[in-house]
């Protein structure tokens, strides 16, 4: 029996082997790839024959990715089966599989076919049953579309990472340990909790993100702004009036000067001069304290209906700047003065 098994390992080596001889025999030699791809065939075929499967099926990995051909696929899944990988081993054989149909070559496809039959039997299956449906599930790294786990997965023997996470939920991770005594397990991944470390705006809950150009919360007086206009005001109310003064002073001494000029109604022509010059400045005097008077008092008015208390308030935007359309612009023009200014 012993030496039947022997001759059967030859006959499928032989086999493999003549495969891979006509699909070199079809690649181009000048092809930079397909000479590595050759290279690292031929070093492989060496490691196996010396049974170092470990290091010979990532050789030949690298061989098929280089230059794929349908010898090499059948070799590299015969590597995995007698490294006991079998899991591994399956894959490539049906990968073998469909690459014979769409090449057309029905022996090839029947080599695969019953390599792969003869491994189902002998395969390590798990089961991985999810309780939360939005839940994303890794195995070894690779993320498991719905279809996987509703069915047993095929793995290679060892230890295997599972993890399982969701949007606002605390990551679950294990690791299930693949044995060729137990060739069917089953995991149950529990409800994943919530992870109250997150913030609220991971979880949806009344949060307000903000853009990278904004700042962060500050607090502010509500009513902060109509102060603000209110003491601008009040500034120019002091001003009108300081104005208003200063022209009434210089009214009064205008008449003074004049008086000096004038007889009576009759003046001379300085002293029609001197009297123009009071009458401008009078009115000067008068229209600036009436300025003055209402720009303070509507400067009263503000401060005082300001409302107050704090309120919660962002920095402006970048693309928005804080003083954009936040401008007063208070002004009066008489004769050729002008009372007034832009206040933020």
């Amino acid at each position: 029996m012993a030496c039947v098994r022997a001759r059967g390992a030859a006959l499928v080596v032989a086999v493999i082997g003549f495969v891979v001889a006509s699909d070199a025999a079809a690649a181009d030699p000048n092809d930079s790839a397909t000479a590595a791809a050759e290279s690292l065939f031929q070093d492989a075929r060496k490691l196996m024959e010396a049974k170092r499967f470990a290091e010979a099926c990532p050789k030949l990995a690298s061989s098929h990715k280089l230059a794929p051909a349908m010898g090499t696929l059948l070799n590299l899944a015969d590597c995995y089966e007698r490294g006991g990988q079998l899991a591994s081993a399956s894959t490539r054989f049906h990968e073998a599989i469909a690459l014979a149909q769409r090449l057309g070559r029905p022996d090839r496809e029947k080599t695969a076919r019953d390599r792969a039959d003869k491994l189902e039997p002998r395969l390590i299956r798990i089961s991985i049953v999810v309780r939360d449906k939005n839940s994303e599930v890794k195995l070894d790294g690779n993320v498991l579309d719905s279809v996987a786990l509703a069915s047993p997965v095929p793995v290679d023997p060892g230890k295997h990472s599972i993890e399982a996470h969701a949007t606002g939920k605390k990551t679950f991770s294990t690791t299930l340990d693949a044995s060729e005594q137990v060739t069917s397990q089953s995991l149950e991944i529990p409800l994943l909790e919530d992870d109250a470390a997150l913030p609220k705006a991971a979880n949806g809950e009344n949060a307000e993100r903000e853009s990278p150009a904004q700042g962060t919360d500050e607090k502010r007086f509500r009513g902060g702004t109509q102060r603000t206009v209110s003491y601008a005001l009040l500034g120019a109310g002091v001003v009108g009036v300081g104005i208003g003064t200063f022209f009434g002073l210089r009214t009064s001494s205008k008449w003074n000067d004049t008086k000096g000029h004038c007889t009576g109604l009759e003046c001379d022509s300085t002293g029609v001069s001197l009297a123009a010059d009071a009458k401008s400045s009078g009115t000067v005097s008068t229209l600036s304290f009436i300025v003055g008077g209402l720009l303070a008092g509507g400067g009263a008015a503000l401060f005082f209906t300001a409302p107050s208390g704090p309120q919660k308030v962002r920095t402006a935007r970048a693309d928005h700047p804080p003083d954009e359309g936040r401008r007063v612009r208070v002004g009066v023009t008489f004769d050729s003065v002008t009372l007034g200014g832009t206040f933020e």
